[in-house]
């Protein structure tokens, strides 16, 4: 994704949670901290989620401001998410996609050696292995199917002669499908944030259990940015499309 060259408008009240959190990593954090699920609920207004945690609107705004000009990130937030299906495609599959299976990779060992060797005194890391070898399992199937099965469709439905009969129907069952397999990957992050305390490694740590907690919280964040740029951007588009082609 390329940056724009306009000038950067900063998040108000009515900025959704999924359009803050897609600025930089920065912003997603600051929503993080607070709770506020810019995943799967990123449809909602910055007021209506903090309206609902009870929390000051003004606070949150003020603290994403604040962060995103202390690391400098302002300057590369305004990244145009307004772009064609294709283009979203290839960014999800060359960025979140790729970093996603490049990181099962590495952790899928890392967990199996901390908690052999830790287990005994850390308990909660049988969980967090179960909980990790479960979203491993589902994810990596799951970007199977949208790079063989949806995106294909996404991508025809986009060009000039519209997309064949589907044997699925309309693109709104297997957005459905992928939305609800969404649900069930941001439960298992956060039992794995709860199992981790927040990824917080205990004081006797060694290097490889520290590794292995900095690569969850990474690789955590990294989906929920991924989940919601489908969910809020790349599906609606979708049907949109759609929608288009049948009128």
């Amino acid at each position: 994704m390329q940056t724009t060259s306009t000038p950067i408008v900063p998040p108000t009240p009515e900025t959704t949670l999924s359009a803050i959190a897609l600025r930089s990593d920065t912003h997603a954090t600051v929503l993080d901290r607070y709770k506020l699920d810019f995943c799967c609920r990123g449809s909602r207004s910055l007021e209506e989620a903090c309206r609902g945690a009870g929390l000051d609107v003004d606070r949150v705004l003020a603290e994403l401001t604040a962060e995103a000009t202390a690391r400098e990130e302002v300057r590369s937030a305004d990244v145009d998410w307004r772009r064609t299906p294709d283009e979203l495609i290839d960014f999800i599959v060359s960025t979140h996609h790729e970093y996603t299976r490049a990181a099962f990779a590495r952790l899928g060992p890392l967990v199996i050696k901390v908690a052999g060797k830790h287990g005994d005194r850390h308990p909660e890391l049988a969980r967090v292995a179960a909980t990790y070898e479960e979203l491993a399992a589902d994810l990596g199937p799951h970007m199977m199917k949208e790079e063989r099965v949806l995106f294909p469709c996404i991508r025809a439905l986009g060009a000039p002669a519209g997309a064949p009969p589907a044997p699925f129907g309309t693109v709104r069952n297997p957005v459905q499908m992928m939305m609800r397999e969404h649900d069930r990957a941001a439960e298992l992050l956060a039992a794995l944030a709860a199992a981790t305390a927040d990824f917080s490694p205990p004081e006797d740590a060694c290097a490889s259990f520290r590794a292995l907690y900095t690569g969850l919280a990474e690789l955590r964040l990294d989906l929920l940015k991924h989940i919601s740029l489908e969910n809020n951007v790349l599906f609606p588009q979708a049907v949109a499309l759609e929608n288009a082609k049948t009128m």
